[in-house]
This record gives C-alpha cells, structure tokens and sequence, in this order.
C-alpha cells in the first residue's frame, strides 16, 4: 500500500472498530468473535506504528497515554454539577412527586411524566466531547469544580474516544467497577473505592489493566441538530452518538405507577452485573425541568430513592468520646471490626447522652450496626437478649477527657459541648475542616501534620498557617527543606481564595458549605469593596441585623441565631482581623446583573416564544426575577406567548399583568 492507501486502511479500521466496540459494549451484542476485534485493532496498531503521523488523540490505540508527574488539575465546570436530594420510603417519594406537580402548576393541562432509572454506585464524571472527539473528562469535585482524570478515563474500554457525529456537548455519567472484575481485585473495601481509586490513578497503565466501565446518562450543554425533548429522549440521543446508557429505565405517568419499577429492582439488585444502591426519578420534560429547577443544593426535578440501609451485628467493645469543632462531645462506639455495604466498620456513632439512655447501649453488649453509602455507621439497636452478665453501663464524662473543662449543656439541647475554644481536640477538628478540601483546600496540610503544629505550639488560631517558617517545619519530625517548603508553598497559594470557601472553613455552626455560597452573595451584594478582606467580613456581618439575615433564601432561626453569636464574639472579630493582617484577601462571587423592573419579580411563561422558554427563565433569573410554575396572586408578569395554556387565563383572572414577548423586551432593555 501507498501512503494514501495506507491513510484509508488506518481510517477504515479506526471506523470499524469504533462500530463493533458499540455493538459490543453499548448494544451488548456483536457479530464478530472478540478474538476478530483484537486482531483489527493489532493491525491498527501496526499500521500507525508504520506511520506514526497518521494517529489521531481519538484512535482506538490511544486510549493509554503517558502517567502524570504529580497533582491532578483543577477545572471548572461549565455548569455546577448538583446532588440529588434522597428519599428513603414511598411517603417521602409522593410528597416530592406533589411538591413537583404543584411547582410546575397543579391542575393544569401540563402532563408530569416520570423517568425512572437505576442509581449506579460509581464516580461520578463529567465529559467534554468537543467536534465529536473526548477532550476531557472531569469528577464531580464540590460541584464548582472538579480534577482532570482524561488520562484514566480514556482508559474505559466502552467509551468511545470519538462520536458518530462531530457534536459538541456536555455529558455526565457513572464510572463503575463490574461485579466480577472487583472480585478478582485486591486492596479496596468495595466497588465504588475501587472505581474511584483507579480514576485517581497517576498512572493510567494501572486504570486501563483494571476493567473499568461507564454508563451515562445527563446531557448537558450541546449543540445537537435535534434536541431531545424529554429525559428518555435524551437517553437515546446519548446511546445514538454511541456513548454507553443504562437501558434499564422506564417511562410513567405518575411514581405510584413507577413503585413496581423499584421493589423489582430492590428484590432483585443482586442479579445486576454492578452495585445499585437506589432509584433516581426524574421528571422526564426537559422543559419542566427547566421550570422546577433547582433549590439551594439540589434540583427539584429528580431525587433519589435509597435502598434501605445495610444492617449486621457486631461487639460494642467500647465507649470514646469524640470532640468536635464546635465542642460537640458526641459519644462513639468502638466495635469488633465487622463488613457492612461494603465497608469495614469498627466505629459507629451514638449520636448523644440521651441516644445512649433511650437504646440502653452498655459496653459488652451484641448491636445492630446500620451504614448507609456515604452516611456514618450508627448504632440502631442492642439485641438485649444477647447481653451478658458483665455488660457494663455507660457513664457519660462531665468533663472534658481532651482537657478537663466541665461540659456545658444548653437547654433544649441533647448534646454536651466543651466551652473551651482553646481544648486541643476542638482545636483539631477545627484546623483541620479549615484547611480541608472544600474549604481553604491547602494541600499537604493532613490531620497528622495539624497534630504536629498543634503539639508543637506554632499554631493557636487560623491565622498562624500563614505566618508558619520553615526554621518552625524543620523541627517536625521526619520533615526536610524539599517537604518544608512544598508546605509553606501550599500555604501561600491560599492566600487570595474565593469568600465562599473562606466562610465555610471558618466553621461557623450550621453555616454549610452551600449555605456559605448563599450568605456570600448576599454580603457581596451589599459591599462596594471589589477586593474583601475577612476584615470586610467582619463589618458587613457586624452591620447587618437578624431581620437582614431573615431575607436570605433558606436562612432560618437557628442559622441566622448561630451566626450573630459568632460574629459578635470579640475573639472571632480579632481573628478576623488578624487574618487580614496576614494577607489573607477573598475573591467575590460573579453577581447577577441585577434589572430594576425585574429583581425580586415573579414570572410565569405560557405559549409559543421565538426562543425555548429556558432561555427567558435565564434572562429573567440573570436579571434577579424568578420564574414560578404556576400561577398565584404572587405573580408580578405573564409572559405570554402564541397559542397559551389555561395559566393566560387565570392570570388575567388574578389581574397578573400580562407581557408580549415585545413588551417583555422593552421591559428589561428601559
């Protein structure tokens, strides 16, 4: 063969190939003997061997590149990648499906179809395919952003390194690790460890000896010809480019019609190839979807149906007393080590004194360890007729085992605190969710070297990271210049950071990490300072009233009570300032461009537009407006298209003021 001869074989083979990995890995069928897919992709390889400028980053033979040299990289996602709420019994799944229906409108003439599909226990990975070609593929990370792992991910054997078309888009699915593949692997507690522990592989030679998998099944941003409709549509889409889907799902028109579809699945997950550790539904228009959208942590348009979790029994060998960061003394069960959803579990939770007295948990005694996913094991039960004779009651310390002060109980509180903000175990736990990954992320900083710089006395406060030496690292144990200064470097790249993560690390009671995106925005749009400081922090807290805080979408009593004590505390106020005085500065979220006519304005859309309704939805959202399902008295607009539904009608019932699609213009450009 010539050299243009040789172009078309390589071209016809990378095509062929391509075709027999879809039929095989996402039809789940073939016509050719796997021994006939290998000896197509030998001659592939010989061939580019041949003639090495021929290969293509999406060819068959490129899916194992060069191992990394050290950090995953950090990417933003083009869109925040949300979690799903949970459910855990039919009464909760109902109340959701009504909340939805009422959402988008409740007696109206719009059909509520639901989407029902198995929850994979997996990674969770988003993908960029860029003219049909795998660019990159990212975790999930805290939603914001996540680590580039294309170089495992380009490993998995049925996903395609390029399309069957030359699209653009956005996908999101689940990396899993096949039942028997994990059998035969040696080192991980479960399944999902060992498909997130190979993602994170440096090395992709290690992911792509292992046999990954990935189903997909969220498409995002894209710019496919014909836009799929509904969930189910967008399914099919995905399975047509040749990108592997679930194909276990089902279409109803209600959740009580979709239950069989999950006590199916419940009774028979283990007949599954992979682990399932629930349901996903989902509200199957993309259109509606786009109208329910999101709360401050989830989307109200799908949920998730959790299994019930997995029980065993196991020795309660002892009881220890764990102090958090805000002195919460919460009582732990040492355990006879014993395997629950795939874990070793030798600790459980007890939650508190009054946890305790009611299960009458004694020392010695056989319990029911119950662990669900992610959640931390707990004791649910003593199976007292199991208990022996020298089970030993448990009293709970009233005082401070980490540093002798009398715990406090406030009324109306079960659990005890310890009141000193200087106790080393409170100091630990807080320096350690200060430095942590969602929130300061300072890499290198683990809980063993915070011991170290607590012990050591060079850390007191927050502050005293940034004013750390290398003549104080030098005198840890074990630590020489090369790791010193790795620290101290780790260190100084955290010294300007988003204000969000800087106000969920400083671990202010009840204010999560959503909740400290949700406060940063309200303070920045209350700041003309365009570079804040934590002492900008400081003042705008300082200025603001309970009644302010009361605004604040998803703000209640107990928060906002939380954060006006700490704030007017003078040894928060002081720290603040001496973080300041460090150079520590914050970075501002983007803000909304606020419209005068629109901001704080409810709107409902109905009728034929000149763009899909998502797009008005974000314009009016953009401009500080929101757009509602249904119509009430509440409601400011109606913009209203051609051909409308039932809503027109009960607008002008209501006296909504009514807006063509030009006056709906005129109205955000006045």
């Amino acid at each position: 063969m010539n050299k243009q001869e040789t172009l078309k074989r390589i071209e016809s083979l990378r095509k062929e190939i391509l075709q027999r990995n879809y039929e095989y890995f996402v039809l789940d069928e073939s016509h050719v003997t796997e021994a006939v897919r290998d000896s197509l992709k030998r001659e592939l390889i010989a061939l580019e061997s041949q003639f090495p400028e021929f290969i293509t980053p999406d060819s068959p033979t490129q899916r194992v590149g060069s191992a990394l040299s050290g950090r995953f990289t950090k990417i933003k996602h083009k869109n925040k990648r949300w979690s799903l709420s949970d459910v855990f019994d039919a009464d909760e799944l109902k109340a959701w499906e009504q909340r939805a229906i009422k959402v988008l409108g409740g007696e109206s003439k719009e059909k509520v179809e639901f989407l029902t599909e198995l929850k994979l226990d997996g990674l969770n990975i988003t993908l960029w395919y860029e003219k049909g070609a795998l660019t990159r593929a990212i975790t999930r990370g805290n939603g914001q952003e996540g680590e580039d792992v294309t170089h495992t991910i380009r490993t998995i054997k049925n996903l395609p390194l390029k399309l069957f078309k030359d699209v653009d888009l956005e996908v999101s699915g689940e990396v899993i690790f096949p039942k028997k593949s994990f059998e035969k692997l040696e080192g991980f507690a479960n399944a999902r460890n060992a498909a997130a522990g190979t993602v994170r592989q440096l090395d992709p030679q290690v992911a792509a000896e292992r046999d990954l998998q990935m189903l997909c099944y969220s498409l995002g941003e894209n710019n496919l010809e014909n836009k799929p409709n509904s969930q189910a549509e967008a399914l099919e889409a995905l399975k047509a480019l040749g990108l592997p889907v679930n194909s276990n799902y089902e279409v109803h028109q209600s959740v009580e019609a979709s239950i069989k579809y999950l006590e199916k699945w419940q009774k028979d997950r283990d007949e599954l190839p992979y682990e399932i550790d629930g349901v996903v539904f989902k509200v199957n228009s993309r259109e509606q979807q786009e109208l329910l959208g999101f709360t401050a942590k989830s989307p109200r348009f799908a949920t998730a149906y959790k299994f019930p979790a997995e029980q065993t029994t196991t020795v309660l060998q002892d009881i220890t007393i764990q102090i958090g960061r805000t002195g919460a003394a919460t009582p732990v069960a040492e355990l006879k080590p014993v395997t629950v959803a795939g874990s070793t579990v030798s600790r459980a939770t007890l939650h508190n004194e009054d946890e305790i007295n009611r299960k009458d948990v004694r020392i010695g005694d056989t319990v029911v360890i119950q662990k669900a996913g992610d959640v931390i094991p707990e004791v649910v039960e003593v199976i007292q007729n199991l208990r022996p004779e020298n089970a030993k009651k448990y009293i709970f310390p009233t005082d401070c085992e980490m540093c002798g002060t009398e715990y406090i109980r406030p009324e109306g509180e079960a659990v005890r605190r310890c009141p000193n903000r200087n106790c080393p175990g409170r100091k630990r736990e807080a320096f350690s969710h200060f430095v942590a990954r969602a929130a300061m992320d300072i890499d290198s900083l683990g809980e063993r070297l915070v011991d170290q710089l607590i012990e050591f006395g060079f850390v007191h406060d927050f502050a005293d990271f940034f004013i750390l030496t290398k003549e104080q690292m030098l005198e840890l144990p074990l630590f020489k210049d090369k790791r010193a200064d790795k620290v101290l470097a780790a260190i100084s790249a955290r010294r300007r950071v988003p204000a969000a993560r800087f106000l969920f690390a400083l671990g202010i009671r009840f204010i999560g990490e959503q909740s400290a995106k949700i406060l940063t925005e309200f303070l920045a749009e209350n700041s003309d300072q365009e570079n804040p400081s934590p002492a900008t922090i400081k003042e705008l807290l300082l200025s603001k009233k309970a009644e302010d805080f009361d605004q604040i979408e998803g703000f209640g009593a107990r928060m906002i009570e939380s954060l006006i004590e700490w704030i007017t505390d003078q040894h928060h106020q002081d720290l603040l300032d001496k973080l300041t005085d460090v150079g520590l500065t914050l970075v501002w979220p983007e803000l909304k461009q606020r419209i005068a006519n629109i901001d704080a304005k409810t709107f409902i859309i109905t009728g034929s537009l000149s763009k899909p309704r998502p797009e008005f939805k974000k314009i009016i959202e953009n401009a500080g407006g929101k757009v509602s399902g249904s119509v009430s008295k509440k409601t400011d607009y109606a913009l209203v298209g051609d051909d409308p539904g039932s809503k027109a009608d009960k607008a002008k019932e209501l006296g909504v003021k009514i807006l063509s699609e030009q006056a709906f213009n005129e109205l955000i450009s006045a």
